[in-house]
């Protein structure tokens, strides 16, 4: 034994201002040292603090269902979903204990305690939930957890296009300018895909037409020269539409002598698409299909424009005329002796006859004392004053809407020889009128055979596969269908809109705008480079000095003048069409070329 322990009850005692002490006996010491040689090392002092109890405004829970004193109630309740923190178990079970146990707890660690005894099974990978750290109430039913499911995960990855500022209203001079800008790039790819397929022959080919500079072995366009100049046709086909659409959007107005001179190259274009069409993907077939959009778009436009500027006033100008003329053969066939003029023009039966001046003096019928026939006097006067009318079921051969009010709703059907007369009436025609009302009729059938044949190409569901890109920057979009003008042609990033229906007039732009970006979208995985990789259009000495290289060389002037005349003249600047034989003719290789711009 030590011994400061053996003198500690000394010490006390013999001081004087300490209190006396109970002197331990031999048996107690070594009992209490044996004691402190059990207790393991104590807790550190850098657990984390107890965590607040999740409901402190509620009192204490108390049993709201009366359990057997044998049962374990622990049983009963599922097991925690999380396990709970250190310092809250400790605490937990520290409060459960006893008074003289608690003491000794906090010095000595508590053993894990066990869960009741449940079936062990696999343990089920669950997703994320959001557990409640609320403890329950015996008796009471926990709350499942909702998971949750993330957004990104379920929503697929999206291009949201740019929101570029708006122009707003736009003027003159820069529809022109970009009139201008267009119609040169144009001529400049028009040239260079004319050129790319001439090469693409073989050299023993009477049409065969070398290029100057042909591109390296190595490079796209020449391992896809075919493919390179259909596109290079194909979008300068898009610039010469966008550059005439400036041109008529900024005055209101749609010139369709400027349209017709875009029709040749369109039929020229699109049958090179067409001879490729077999065997292609379902991307290159929707570029067929955006010509037939193109053209519908054209046709559409030119029909809303001759209704507006010219069929809607002349039209109804000679529908008035002929309905004045309809009346006067009608007024002219009546027989006025007869009382028809006046049943059929003011829709009334002839008023009763009076009585003659002999009846006058007549004995009446009613004598004095004698009862009034009311019944009588009643169907009378309710015969004078309403005439009996039936509904007037028209079916003649002259249209109602030439008819007047008078004639169609009419008591009595008209007669034969009167509806005769009206049908014989005739009405002049301008040359110029019924030339507007045929072009009517024709771009009304080609305008639906155009798009017929562009949904079956070129439709949303095949654009969502083919050009993803494309595809978002018209869905996720906050442009009007007015707003065509907002958008940059050479922009990749910014908004688009799906293209309405052509009736409309309008909407050109926007197919436009929408072929380009499909275009430069599927053109990056051949290496297309649109104006940076065309072929350059050589100098005349040039020419000559390779022997007539490139396309073939223009007509002389003298059939060129007499093609001129007969044919429309091709007004403001729109795009000549080049080596383009009639449209009956568009399935052949033509062997000549027309003068195309240079």
């Amino acid at each position: 034994m030590p011994p400061s322990l053996l003198a500690a009850p000394h010490t006390a005692s013999s001081s004087s201002a300490m209190p006396k002490r109970r002197r331990w006996t031999r048996e107690q010491l070594l009992r209490n040292i044996q004691i402190l040689a059990d207790l393991a090392a104590p807790l550190p002092p850098t657990l984390p603090h107890s965590p607040p109890p999740s409901r402190p405004a509620s009192p204490a829970p108390g049993f709201k269902r009366k359990f057997d004193s044998s049962a374990d109630p622990d049983a009963v309740k599922r097991p925690r979903t999380t396990q709970p923190a250190t310092g809250y178990h400790h605490q937990q079970q520290s409060q459960q204990m006893p008074p003289q146990q608690s003491h000794q707890s906090h010095y000595q660690p508590q053993p894990p305690v066990e869960a009741p005894s449940i079936p062990s099974r696999k343990p089920v990978p669950t997703p994320h939930l959001t557990s409640r750290a609320e403890p329950c109430e015996d008796g009471e039913v926990r709350e499942e957890p909702c998971p949750t499911v993330s957004v990104v995960s379920v929503l697929p990855t999206m291009d949201i296009p740019i929101r570029r500022p708006k122009r707003g209203k736009t003027g003159l001079r820069h529809h022109d300018a970009l009139h201008d800008k267009y119609h040169n790039a144009g001529r400049l790819l028009k040239y260079s895909g004319d050129a790319r397929f001439w090469s693409t022959y073989p050299s023993s080919h009477k049409e065969y037409r070398p290029l100057l500079d042909p591109p390296h072995p190595s490079s796209p366009y020449h391992k896809h020269g075919g493919l390179m100049s259909r596109l290079e046709l194909l979008d300068a086909l898009i610039c010469f539409t966008y550059s005439i659409w400036n041109r008529d959007v900024v005055r209101r107005s749609c010139n369709k002598e400027t349209w017709h001179t875009i029709e040749a190259f369109l039929g020229w274009t699109k049958q090179k698409w067409k001879d490729e069409d077999s065997g292609t993907t379902d991307a290159e077939k929707a570029f067929l299909g955006l010509i037939w959009m193109i053209e519908a778009f054209i046709q559409g436009r030119k029909m809303r424009y001759t209704l507006v500027a010219h069929l809607d006033e002349d039209v109804g100008a000679m529908h008035e005329s002929m309905k004045r003329k309809i009346q006067i053969a009608a007024d002219t066939a009546i027989d006025p002796l007869t009382g028809v003029n006046a049943a059929l023009t003011h829709g009334k039966l002839a008023p009763p006859m009076l009585p003659s001046p002999n009846s006058a003096n007549s004995t009446p019928v009613n004598r004095d004392g004698s009862t009034p026939d009311v019944t009588a006097q009643r169907t009378a006067s309710t015969t004078t004053t309403h005439p009996v009318t039936r509904p007037s079921q028209y079916k003649g051969i002259v249209p109602a809407g030439l008819l007047s009010e008078q004639l169609k709703q009419g008591p009595q059907p008209i007669p034969a020889h009167i509806m005769n007369a009206m049908a014989a009436v005739t009405e002049t025609i301008n040359p110029i009128l019924m030339q507007h009302v045929r072009d009517l009729a024709g771009g009304y059938q080609a305008a639906a055979f155009c798009l017929t044949s562009s949904q079956t190409l070129l439709n949303l569901p095949l654009v969502r596969r083919c050009f993803p890109k494309t595809w978002s920057r018209m869905m996720y979009t906050t442009l009007l269908p007015t707003e065509e003008h907002e958008p940059d042609f050479e922009d990749e990033e910014g908004e688009l809109f799906w293209p309405d229906q052509c009736i409309t007039g309008e909407g050109l732009g926007w197919v436009c705008l929408m072929g380009k970006a499909m275009l430069r979208e599927f053109g990056k995985a051949y290496g297309y480079k649109g104006l940076e990789g065309v072929v350059p259009k050589p100098k005349p000495e040039e020419q000559l000095a390779n022997g007539g290289g490139g396309p073939p060389p223009p007509l002389p002037p003298a059939f060129l003048q007499s093609q001129s005349q007969a044919r429309p003249p091709q007004h403001l600047s729109g795009p000549s069409p080049a080596h383009v034989p009639s449209s009956s003719s568009l399935g052949q290789r033509p062997a000549v070329v027309s003068n195309a711009p240079r």
